[in-house]
């Protein structure tokens, strides 16, 4: 190692320089002809005793050892090239509190590839809780900068006479210690520190400049001494820090880079030093700003492996060091001469002001990040397609980030997705051996098997092109590394959706369309995908009257929904314990007699195709969330009713849901939900969608106080499926005096297509309430608003409308291209209002 030890009372001078870059190990004719370097040392710095001094390499401007790159320009010799040798980098985090996991991982991303990764990056999350109870505050767009103390912040400080510079760390040791041998490597730790610490007297203490460099270096030292003292010390915490990066190298996804930044450095090394290059395989193995090199922590290496040296771990082909000669972590800047067996295999980046952070704080990990040549050495070993934003991805990236988001332990709810050419050939031998990993995967986790695994795991198979389940990080990141093998194509969140919360029926002049035309729905049957219906409400069941709710099926239970039908009591007729189901489906079909406040006499409440049959299916629970996949297994559900029967015997569907989509993950209308639509489209079946409610955002200003904000670009999933119809809101009586609602959203779509399509009413809409009194007609109808409400009165015009044009049956891009060339216009933005509220009278004199 290096030493800083000085021969005389005479201080070291260092010069800043550019980084320097030498190649490690302890023998070679590399080592022979560099000579010996002294280090300069800062101005003003203490010493402290250190092994006699050692030879080390000068820096240069080449990488030593470097291979030379084959200049074939193959097209084989291109992909290998821009594949890399390495396709999962992992990240160690250093020392201290730090932010959620998800939002360290971006942070690192940034600072390495500038753009979030995905799956293609892991985070080795090993913050103590314990002693940090509330993550460190901070967002994706910001840095990993570690302790910073800004000079605004040190004068007020030193104005309440709260000085951190002053606070005690011999006693800090003392007492983190719990006995004499601890207390002194600790002790023995803060002296090799305080070699970084300005003198008293010398200009680098003096003023807010000095205090800064004090408090930060009391600061980086006492989160050093706690998680040091943790590794070394505390057998638990230090299995913890180590289990954090073998869980995320045990999934599988190599070759690997790894990234370890301060103490993750130890970790990182302590764990690769142990695995056999037989199985797991590092290309790269980089450290920033390292405690590798101080005498205190390598004597504790020293008496874990019996070596006099630092071993080069035998599963890692390349190790890259980078220190700032200002980072008092990375005490000793060359660790070339502390590592035995490099064999050329190692190299060194050092220099002065490296770290671009290192005003704020030298040791920053997002500095030594964006350092040019850590980028460039990572960049060499994943190759140059690794970090381009369109790429062949399995783990879709908002899965992957809630992987980080949620812990080791923590079941997600996943879609995964079969592979199209799979399916062509052996359909049950695939799913077969995808179902039986899933099982392996959790019966070692679990310890359960059977049906008892299924139903702990959720364990969905009855989808035709997808299996859901409730996966851990380790079982989701392992299947990903399978993927070929078990030939299924991806790995998507099975993303939440949510339900989107007697004057209405002239706004669409569907009541003028049922004078002149009856066009009552009679004969056209209509899915209500949402909450379930009750079924025994007297707005879709009384004596004498049409039976409106002709089956429904509950499809949030695990396995494939059962038929339900009026004879089944109860589990039938009581389907929706929420209400936002039966009040969607009352706006379609249906029709009562109920009072309701502020009128003398009872009011006709009338479906806008009262004489529709409804199909309920329960896809959303009782607090109104569902999955993608409980959706996925209703909109084939319809399908395979229609197949079987050889004709449309649902004709459309109504989905008054919606939820965000990753834009980075897939394209724009093409989700696994959005896809199963598609195909349900093109069997002739209409589809219906609420555009959402996402068109008023709430904007915290400066002074603290929030203002709102209509938002454009926030049409949800599905509605941004092109294949359908998507429908915002507007007033219930007075669209074109109030225009399109405040919180009804907006288009266009993220990959730039109109959307909604149309609008219709959504303010204020009464209609069936799920929890009624049969023999209380006041408890018959509720008030409700949003574009739930809006699309099931487009429900409901297109089941009129092909209730008396029949020949447009099956041809719902027909219906849809009537259904806008008709619309009304109100004279609003069309990326708000669509092409208008849509005419059934018009629609209907029109054919």
């Amino acid at each position: 190692m290096a030493a800083r030890k000085t021969p005389s009372k005479n201080a070291r001078k260092r010069t800043p320089s550019k980084a320097g870059t030498s190649a490690g190990g302890t023998t070679g004719a590399a080592d022979k002809r560099a000579g010996p370097r002294t280090p300069a040392a800062r101005p003003g710095r203490k010493t402290v005793d250190k092994p006699a001094a050692k030879t080390r390499r000068r820096g240069g401007s080449t990488k030593a050892s470097a291979e030379a790159v084959d200049a074939s320009t193959s097209p084989a010799a291109l992909m290998t090239m821009a594949q890399g040798q390495a396709r999962t980098v992992i990240y160690v985090h250093g020392i201290g509190n730090k932010p959620p996991a998800e939002v360290l991982r971006r942070q690192w991303d940034n600072a390495l590839f500038g753009r979030g990764m995905g799956e293609r990056t892991r985070m080795a999350y090993w913050v103590n809780r314990v002693r940090y109870p509330t993550p460190e505050p901070g967002t994706a767009g910001e840095r990993d900068e570690g302790p910073i103390l800004n000079q605004a912040e040190a004068r007020v400080l030193t104005a309440l006479g709260l000085d951190p510079a002053q606070r005690n760390l011999d006693e800090l040791a003392d007492e983190i210690a719990d006995s004499e041998r601890e207390r002194l490597l600790l002790q023995q730790m803060l002296a090799e520190l305080e070699v970084s610490a300005p003198l008293p007297g010398s200009p680098a203490a003096k003023g807010v400049a000095g205090f800064l460099n004090r408090a930060l270096l009391k600061m980086i030292s006492a989160a050093l001494l706690q998680d040091v003292h943790d590794f070394f010390f505390v057998k638990a915490r230090r299995e913890a820090m180590r289990q954090s990066l073998k869980e995320r190298m045990n999934a599988g996804g190599g070759p690997f880079v790894v990234v370890a930044h301060s103490q993750g450095s130890m970790i990182a090394y302590d764990v690769l030093r142990e695995l056999a290059a037989e199985q797991y395989e590092v290309a790269l193995f980089v450290t920033l700003g390292s405690p590798l090199g101080l005498p205190s922590v390598r004597s504790m290496f020293k008496q874990w492996s019996g070596k006099r040296k630092l071993q080069f771990p035998a599963c890692v082909r390349r190790w890259v060091n980078v220190a700032d000669h200002l980072d008092p972590v990375a005490l000793d800047e060359d660790l070339g001469n502390d590592i035995a067996g490099a064999n050329g295999r190692f190299v060194n980046v050092d220099g002065a002001r490296i770290n671009p952070d290192w005003q704020q704080n030298p040791h920053s990990g997002s500095g030594y990040l964006s350092i040019p040549q850590v980028r460039k050495e990572v960049r060499d070993v994943v190759g140059v397609g690794f970090d381009q934003p369109v790429s062949n991805t399995v783990l879709l990236k908002d899965l992957s980030d809630r992987l980080e988001a949620m812990g080791p332990a923590h079941r997600h709810d996943v879609l995964i997705e079969l592979d199209k050419l799979a399916l062509d050939g052996e359909v049950d031998q695939v799913r077969a051996a995808l179902l039986a990993r899933i099982r392996q995967l959790a019966r070692q986790t679990t310890g359960l098997s059977g049906e008892q695994l299924d139903d702990v795991i959720e364990l969905e198979d009855s989808l035709h092109r997808f299996v859901s389940a409730r996966l851990t990080r380790f079982e989701v990141e392992t299947l990903r590394n399978d993927y070929q093998q078990l030939s299924f194509k991806r790995l998507w969140r099975d993303a939440a959706k949510s339900a989107l919360l007697n004057q209405s029926r002239s706004v669409i002049h569907a009541d003028a369309a049922q004078a002149s035309y009856h066009a009552l729905g009679q004969k056209i049957g209509w899915a209500v995908l949402d909450t379930g219906i009750a079924a025994d409400h007297p707005h879709f069941h009384s004596a004498g009257q049409h039976d409106v709710v002709l089956a429904q099926w509950d499809c949030t239970r695990r396995g494939k929904a059962k038929k339900l039908q009026r004879g089944d009591g109860e589990v039938f007729a009581r389907m929706d314990r929420n209400g936002h189901g039966t009040h969607v489906a009352g706006i379609i079909a249906g029709q009562c007699i109920a009072p309701i406040p502020g009128q003398p006499d009872p009011l006709q409440f009338c479906g806008i195709a009262p004489q529709a049959s409804l199909y309920g299916f329960k896809v959303l629970d009782d607090n109104g969330n569902g999955r993608d996949s409980w959706i996925i297994k209703a909109v084939q559900q319809v399908a395979e009713i229609n197949e079987q029967a050889g004709q449309l015997v649902i004709h459309g569907i109504n989905l008054s849901l919606g939820g965000y989509f990753d834009v980075e993950s897939y394209g724009c209308g093409f989700t696994p939900l959005c896809n199963e639509l598609r195909r349900l489209w093109r069997q002739g079946v209409v589809v219906v969608l609420a555009a959402g409610n996402e068109g008023l955002a709430w904007l915290v200003q400066s002074d603290g106080q929030p203002y709102p904000l209509n938002v454009d670009l926030s049409i949800g999933d599905p509605a941004n499926l092109e294949e359908a119809i998507a429908v915002g809101s507007v007033h219930k009586s007075n669209p074109h005096s109030y225009g399109v609602s405040y919180f009804s959203s907006r288009g266009p779509t993220a990959d730039g297509r109109g959307k909604p399509d149309v609008v219709a009413p959504g303010e204020k809409i009464i209609s069936a309430h799920y929890d009624f009194r049969a023999d209380d007609p006041g408890t018959w109808v509720v008030e409700m608003s949003g574009t739930s409400m809006a699309a099931p009165h487009v429900s409901g015009l297109v089941a009129g409308f092909l209730s008396v044009r029949r020949e447009f049956i099956g041809f719902p891009d027909r219906v849809k291209q009537l259904l806008l060339q008709h619309a009304t216009d109100i004279g609003r933005d069309a990326y708000a209002q669509g092409r208008g509220v849509p005419n059934l009278m018009q629609m209907l004199a029109a054919t």
